[in-house]
Formats: structure tokens, sequence, C-alpha cells
């Protein structure tokens, strides 16, 4: 499979899947939101200017179905790396997508620092946000692959906790798999909203991770 054709999957609630759908925004958050204070690394002038979306390349996994089901009411939205660069063409924004490098702590912490070195004698997009790509070995279950954004603020404007970017859901996510530990009559009602009330054209099934005989196919 190559860079551009790689699927990529998010599991979010499944309120989150129908705004997508409903309002066709796709949410990037400020990193400073984010839990890992690695993430919030960059702090310099355009830093409040700087978005990430964060996305999972392995598509059957305990883990992360645990981590951000825990209800087990939450879906798993699937996309490949070209649908997403079409999306973000469209938007006319300066972006990166890559996948997460995972390191030792005392690695990492020399990457920045020779990252920051690099941004500052050679300031840009791409030396600004290279340290969004770096994450800690105790995060390599995630796979990640990241997204992110220059979306120039208003002057105006508080620095922000988040953007929302106009895209074609439809377009940009091919599949919905509901969690496997869903009751059944909760596939059948999100099975029905997806397909009938919001007209998604891709694929919309239940997850067979804990079945007796797991399908291929996720």
């Amino acid at each position: 499979m190559t860079v551009t054709t790689q699927n990529l999957y998010r599991i979010v609630g499944f309120e989150r899947a129908v705004q997508l759908l409903q309002s066709g925004e796709l949410y990037f958050a400020h990193p400073s939101t984010w839990d890992d204070p690695y993430d919030q690394g960059i702090a310099h002038k355009k830093s409040p200017e700087i978005f990430a979306q964060c996305w999972c390349r392995k598509a059957v996994s305990d883990a992360m179905w645990r981590i951000y089901s825990p209800n087990n009411l939450g879906v798993r939205i699937g996309t490949t790396v070209n649908r997403l660069k079409a999306e973000l063409d469209a938007s006319k924004l300066r972006y990166k997508i890559m996948n997460i490098k995972y390191k030792t702590t005392q690695d990492l912490r020399a990457s920045l620092v020779q990252l920051e070195q690099k941004r500052k004698e050679k300031p840009s997009f791409l030396t600004t946000v290279a340290p969004l790509f770096l994450k800690r070995i105790a995060f390599d279950h995630e796979r990640e692959t990241r997204a992110v954004i220059y979306k120039p603020n208003d002057p105006s404007d508080n620095e922000q906790r988040g953007v929302s970017i106009k895209v074609d859901a439809n377009a940009l996510i091919h599949s919905i798999w509901i969690d496997p530990r869903s009751p059944k009559e909760y596939v059948e009602a999100y099975t029905h909203y997806l397909k009938k009330e919001l007209k998604f054209k891709g694929v919309v099934k239940q997850s067979t991770l804990y079945a007796a005989r797991e399908h291929d196919g996720e």
C-alpha cells in the first residue's frame, strides 16, 4: 500500500460522526489542548495559528476502542491519506500530513532541541510544525498519522482552541464501523440513521473484533 492510499482511522463518539456528516466541517485542535506536554512545545508568534488532527493507521485495535469509546457506543470513521489531502487542498490552507516517529524520551528531547535550532535558522511552516511529528514510545500503540494545518487568525480573534474547515464528508469518509461491544439495537439505530437519514454513501458495519470468528476487511 502506498502512502497516499494508506487507510486512516479515528474512533469518535457517534454524535461527532453525525456532526461531521451534517455540517461538512472537520475539526482541528490547537496542540495546547492536548494532554501530552511534548505536543505543546511550539511556542513562538505563529504557534496560535497551528492546528492538528490525529488519525490511526491500525484498523483493528482493542486498545483504541477501549480508550476512545469507553461507553461502548463509539464509531470508527475511515478515510485515506489521498482523500484527506484532497479536502485539505480544497481548503487552500498550508498543511502537512506525516506519520509520527516514536522515540525514547531522551532522544525526543535531543531531537526537539535540534528542530528548534533549524527553525531559528530557517523559519518556515515545515520547520515550525516538525516537532508535532515526534512522540514518545509510550504512545506507539496509536500508530499515529497527524495532519497539521496553518490557519491565520483574524487580528481581532483571541487565541483559539480549535478551528473547523469545510469538507465534503461523503468524499472524505469511506466507512463507519460501530463499536464491537455496542448492543444490537444501537447498531441497527446507528445504521438506519447514517444510511437513511444522513444518506451516507460509505460502508456502515459493526466491528467483529470480539466475534468468535473475526472477519477480515475492517
